[in-house]
């Protein structure tokens, strides 16, 4: 059998006319041909396998970051909003630290003219009496060269006496506020129960408190000192 023999398509005759016979040349190159589609079919196979499991594990990979993502963002909502409730109360504190500053620099400013007020005034009473008692000396002397004076020298007008009794009724007060003050103190830090008793209604209220007041501050101590 010549190349061209091996090579070439034969065609041969039957009932149904002419059919090309394959040759074993031709054979064997349409197998190693099916054999190499094959070989590249179940290759292209693997790598698309592979490239679908990387693409799974990608996948989990992105729903783990997403899942953990959708966490962060609960999480950071919860301590915005605490973050911005601690600003809520710090303010507040700040504002009423600011309040309260400047309440006591109202009022250390009204007692410093209180008190200058106070000295002037007792200034004041002091010479008042002074010149009272120079009018006293000097009527008696005027009566003693001229019997004929008047027995009492003249009067005074009447000027003092509103405002004294005003002075006299506000320190009688404030003297009485200090006074309850002590006695709601000692009555709430006595340990004989007739201390509060002893005590009129409305102070026995306050002392009652106080006695409250002082309790927790010893249990907020005794506290502190465990930790």
């Amino acid at each position: 059998m010549t190349h061209d023999d091996e090579t070439d398509p034969k065609l041969e005759l039957t009932d149904h006319g002419l059919r090309q016979v394959v040759t074993r040349t031709e054979a064997e190159r349409r197998l190693q041909q099916a054999e190499e589609n094959l070989r590249q079919a179940v290759t292209r196979h693997e790598q698309t396998q592979r490239e679908l499991q990387e693409l799974e594990e990608r996948r989990e990979q992105i729903r783990g970051e997403s899942e953990l993502a959708r966490r962060a963002i609960a999480d950071f909502e919860q301590l915005k909003e605490r973050s911005r409730q601690e600003l809520a109360s710090v303010e507040l504190l700040e504002g009423a630290r600011a309040t309260l500053a400047e309440a006591v620099e109202a009022r250390d400013e009204v007692v410093a003219r209180a008190a200058g007020a106070f000295e002037s005034a007792v200034a004041l009473l002091e010479e008042v009496e002074a010149k009272r008692t120079a009018v006293v000396d000097a009527h008696g002397r005027l009566r003693s060269l001229d019997p004929s004076a008047g027995r009492f020298a003249p009067d005074e007008p009447d000027l003092l006496h509103e405002p004294w009794q005003r002075l006299v009724s506000a320190v009688k007060a404030e003297l009485d506020g200090e006074l309850e003050s002590e006695m709601v103190e000692a009555a709430a830090r006595s340990h004989l129960p007739s201390a509060l008793n002893a005590l009129p209604e409305h102070l026995r209220v306050l002392a009652s408190q106080r006695r409250n007041e002082i309790q927790r501050e010893r249990m907020e101590r005794l506290r502190a000192g465990r930790t």
